[in-house]
């Protein structure tokens, strides 16, 4: 075991999630920031698994659990290991099990890096990182979020052109210009970074500037719900989850000195 990361991460998918925050640290950290795990499967299945035993598992057997590769990455580790744990799911609201009372119990779980650990969540998937042209047209950016769980689907008159729209995370790569899916500059990090906590504050409060504190994830998901979620058409405004990691890691006014 190494005495150098007192902090987990826990990522949703194998491979997107740790290749964007291999770029994170490249380019805008500087560092190496955690030992990093993934769960292998949807926020639904956490929720269900945790639910299995009244929200009182323990974080890191659980990852041991769930493959090789985590038991040889958390080899030394335990819970006790890690002063903070960071988790990093997809809202997902178009898989078999999505349920926003989930979310919602998720996230007032997962509210505190030091104790339960904190989640942040990516709308409506992770490559909502890489769904963006200028910061001014992310400002309204929203998109269609539950397809077949869609509670008007029978009624919609659009609904078998609805359902034919191609996956999301398919039409990022024709949505976007190239550097903002390679990630690999710090200027294009400073740019989705200001832009996406800038886009928090408009989603919660409204206003499309960079927040003067902390935006939670509890008051994300309830305006998310409140604005665009609860449409008849149900949508989200895309917002990604890394950015509003780094503003809770560095604080407020430590970022905005970076960007």
């Amino acid at each position: 075991m190494s005495d150098k990361y007192n902090t987990l991460f826990v990522f949703e998918g194998v491979k997107t999630e740790d290749n964007i925050v291999a770029k994170m640290e490249k380019y805008f950290t500087g560092m190496l920031l955690a030992v990093k795990c993934v769960f292998g499967s949807e926020i639904y299945q956490l929720y269900k698994r945790l639910k299995e035993e009244d929200f009182s598992v323990d974080i890191v057997s659980l990852l041991k659990e769930r493959s090789e590769k985590n038991r040889k990455e958390l080899d030394g580790y335990d819970n006790d290991s890690f002063s903070y744990i960071y988790f990093f799911f997809d809202y997902d609201a178009h898989a078999t099990k999505a349920d926003d009372n989930k979310i919602a119990e998720l996230i007032d779980f997962f509210d505190n890096e030091t104790e339960n650990g904190k989640i942040f969540i990516s709308y409506p998937m992770v490559e909502a990182i890489k769904h963006y042209k200028d910061k001014q047209t992310f400002k309204d950016l929203i998109v269609k979020c539950k397809g077949q769980n869609c509670p008007s689907i029978d009624s919609c008159e659009k609904k078998e052109q609805c359902l034919r729209e191609p996956h999301y995370k398919t039409t990022i790569p024709t949505y976007s210009l190239g550097k903002y899916q390679n990630l690999n500059s710090s200027d294009v990090w400073k740019e989705l970074i200001d832009a996406n906590i800038c886009k928090s504050n408009y989603i919660v409060n409204d206003n499309y500037t960079r927040p003067t504190d902390i935006i939670s994830q509890k008051d994300i998901f309830e305006k998310q719900q409140a604005k665009h979620i609860s449409q008849d058409c149900p949508l989200v405004s895309v917002l990604s989850a890394f950015p509003l990691f780094l503003q809770d890691f560095y604080g407020v006014e430590t970022l905005n000195s970076k960007l």
